[in-house]
């Protein structure tokens, strides 16, 4: 065979190898990008569920506060309120501890 046939396809092959290499180089960074972009996507999508179950939640009482008045009334408790000449007692929660010692 040829000496510049060789040298040909050797340079033929070179070529191809570099292209790969440049086309893998250039798709490497995207398809990073992209893994990205997905998590991100699915972190957004996993946000939106929640806000939305908040949203039908608020929708909700806001429904039993037109149409609810036992409702009205265990909201208006637990914020502390109440009914004229009702008096509120209000016990602290204490911290207690118990100490052991360990005598022979």
């Amino acid at each position: 065979m040829n000496i510049w046939v060789l040298l040909y396809k050797f340079a033929w092959i070179v070529v191809m190898v570099v292209c790969v290499i440049g086309v893998v180089c250039v798709f490497i960074p995207k398809a990073h990008s992209y893994r990205e972009l997905q998590k991100r996507k699915i972190a957004l999508e996993e946000n939106n569920a929640r806000m939305e179950a908040r949203a039908r939640q608020l929708e909700t009482n806001q429904q039993r506060f037109r149409s609810d008045p036992d409702f009205i009334e265990r909201i208006a408790r637990e914020q502390g309120r109440a009914k004229p000449g009702e008096t509120i007692f209000r016990f602290p929660a204490t911290n207690t501890t118990a100490v052991v010692t360990n005598k022979p």
